[in-house]
């Protein structure tokens, strides 16, 4: 008897879990510059989970564009042209977001190039190897499983305690949720801190809801690769406008900057942190 009540508390609380709206907290570890692997950063991401699918973002992000869309919101309610965003900080490492489509099977990243938005549809299935392998994480059983996907080598740890297939980032399919999941090299390593039941499930008026042109992954490697070839190329671009010809920039000194020169800033503000900026979680998408 007591067998059958623990197995009937469980799928409860599995039914329960999918039936509501349900918010997984994961810190996020990772070192961005592979020539400094002692500069490690953290930022914390939810999972939120429905009942139709899961989107995956940065809490920092999230509150700064709620912040920002509350703003522009409050500015149309009165017809004011002036928008104030000078308190609003931006303290957020992470800028990607990933939504999942449970009955679709579908999964989108949602990112960008130099303020461009893209939206990704992801192509590629996981193939899990599943280890019998056990720990504990969180107080949840969990085994081991690992993977190749998204040119890493993966480790992760999922639970049957909860049963959604989903995970952060892109991960899924494995038989329960993904409490911890990292790369080989403990380069990107997503764990597992708390969870709570949620209210409202993020929609896109939530977020930067700017629109978001779709392409392939192999299109925006190329858009990726011409970016670092010719950073400058949208100033570039507005200069040669024969609306903005006129337009004038100053430095933080308050001298006047010529065409050139604004050209020639941008393009070595890049290259420099492109040299701190190149361990990207996607290897294949940076390529």
């Amino acid at each position: 008897m007591k067998k059958i009540n623990l197995l009937f508390a469980f799928l409860f609380l599995s039914n329960c879990l999918i039936a509501q709206n349900h918010r997984f907290i994961y810190e996020y570890s990772f070192k961005i510059d592979s020539l400094n692997k002692d500069n490690i950063t953290k930022e914390l991401m939810n999972l939120d989970v429905s009942r139709d699918g899961s989107i995956f973002y940065s809490s920092e992000k999230f509150v700064y564009d709620s912040l920002t869309n509350a703003e522009f919101t409050k500015a149309k309610a009165i017809q004011s042209t002036h928008i104030d965003l000078g308190k609003i900080r931006n303290n957020s490492k992470v800028s990607f977001s990933v939504s999942k489509n449970y009955q679709k099977s579908d999964t989108k990243l949602h990112t960008s190039i130099n303020g461009d938005k893209y939206e990704i549809p992801e192509s590629e299935n996981i193939k899990w190897t599943i280890v019998p392998e056990n720990s504990v994480i969180e107080g949840y059983k969990v085994q081991k499983a690992t993977t190749n996907y998204l040119g890493r080598k993966w480790i992760a740890w999922f639970t049957n305690d909860i049963q959604i297939q989903d995970g952060p980032y892109k991960f899924k399919g494995l038989p329960g949720l993904i409490l911890k999941i990292s790369d080989e090299k403990n380069d990107h390593i997503f764990n597992f801190v708390g969870s709570k039941k949620i209210n409202h499930f993020p929609s896109n008026s939530d977020f930067d809801d700017e629109k978001k042109l779709t392409i392939s992954a192999t299109k925006f490697n190329q858009l990726w690769k011409d970016y670092v070839k010719d950073p400058a190329k949208k100033i570039k671009l507005i200069y040669a406008s024969s609306e903005v010809s006129n337009i004038t920039v100053t430095d933080a000194s308050g001298k006047t900057l010529t065409q050139s020169e604004v050209i020639r800033n941008k393009e070595q503000r890049v290259k420099d942190n492109l040299k701190k900026t190149n361990n990207f979680l996607e290897l294949s998408l940076y390529r």
